[in-house]
């Protein structure tokens, strides 16, 4: 019952809530067609409250660490101002081949230079307080060390956001099994405990974790 109340709502929320641009649309039919894992984009919705926090913050430059098919790549460029920026990371050739080709049709593609090759070599050249959102959504085990980067390269009132801090829920286990989600529940008690941020976990898609750096 429960999972059919969830269900209900889940598409009540969907129903009231924008659409994404046509682009945006085709990307994730390439995406599923292409990769077979449209669903490891984050979704209208949870697309939707990212642009949301990045206009109401003014954010002007953004970090993505994941780009994956860049759905969220182009999501956060449209709520960039004309002269923002957004540095997306990713290791994966054929994911940004496929993201590179959608920049190139966005007219909001020209704030975003992709990165190939590891986030934190391209977190690490990126000088500290020089950003304004840091959206994290990449390999788990590595969430610690992107969180630390991210702190170091925001403002003061920055925000990060991140993604699947639920990790299909197997964090909530007695006997957590799985690597990720063991990194994760790891990264969720250290960001509990960190005092130089606030944070709220919110129950949105597979979890976010929203922090602001004091």
């Amino acid at each position: 019952m429960k999972r059919d109340i969830g269900a209900v709502i889940g598409k009540y929320i969907d129903e009231h809530t924008d659409e994404v641009s046509p682009l945006l649309q085709e990307l994730l039919k390439e995406t599923e067609e292409k990769t077979g894992r449209a669903w490891w984009s984050i979704g209208k919705v949870e697309g939707k409250f990212l642009q949301l926090l990045i206009r109401i913050s003014g954010t002007k430059n953004a970090v993505e660490v994941g780009t994956f098919t860049g759905y969220s790549s182009l999501m956060i460029a449209e709520a960039l101002p004309d002269d923002g920026t957004l540095t997306t990371c990713e290791t994966n050739e054929e994911f940004a081949s496929i993201a590179l080709s959608y920049f190139k049709k966005s007219p909001h593609g020209k704030k975003i230079r992709l990165e190939l090759r590891p986030a934190i070599e391209t977190l690490g050249e990126l000088s500290s307080e020089s950003m304004d959102f840091v959206f994290v959504d990449a390999d788990k085990t590595s969430y610690s060390q992107y969180f630390d980067e991210a702190l170091r390269i925001l403002r003061q009132g920055g925000l990060i956001f991140v993604d699947n801090v639920f990790w299909r829920k197997k964090v909530l286990t007695n006997k957590i099994t799985n690597e990720n989600a063991r990194a994760i529940a790891a990264f969720n008690e250290k960001i509990k405990r960190d005092d130089r941020v606030e944070k709220v976990m919110l129950d949105i898609r597979d979890g976010i974790y929203l922090i602001r750096k004091k």
